[in-house]
């Protein structure tokens, strides 16, 4: 069978053009569970649409060159110049936590941009999110 050089050609121009779709998503004991890894770094979403948990349960999780249990300053630079700096807990930034002016922003850039660079502690990488599922927190 000969492949249809053209053709062939075409399909990788439009494989090469699409948004890579980053995230993985899964349901567990009702939260809905996001996650990307890119650069060493690992960003997950935590979401209780139902409010199994109480609706504020909610909360971004970071690992980080390996580690998970974090006690640090983070920024999230979106490419659109929104810059998110909180306080890790144990490497999580949560719903509870951040003030409202802090947290639905940080949803905002998380499900809008492609991109985004992590800076956790005096170290930053530049992570691929691709392109976001709906994430259900709110």
């Amino acid at each position: 069978m000969r492949f249809n050089n053209r053709l062939f050609s075409l399909l990788i121009a439009a494989l090469a053009a699409s948004p890579a779709i980053a995230w993985d998503h899964d349901f567990t004991r009702g939260l809905d569970l996001y996650s990307t890894t890119d650069n060493g770094a690992t960003i997950r979403l935590v979401c209780d649409p139902n409010r199994v948990y109480g609706g504020t349960e909610s909360m971004v999780l970071i690992v980080f060159g390996g580690n998970s249990d974090l006690n640090t300053t983070a920024t999230l630079t979106f490419p659109d110049g929104q810059t998110i700096t909180a306080s890790l807990v144990h490497g999580r930034l949560s719903k509870r936590d951040l003030a409202e002016h802090i947290w639905q922003p940080l949803l905002d850039g998380l499900r809008n941009t492609e991109s985004v660079e992590l800076t956790v502690g005096t170290a930053s990488v530049t992570m691929n999110l691709g392109d976001a599922p709906a994430f259900t927190c709110i």
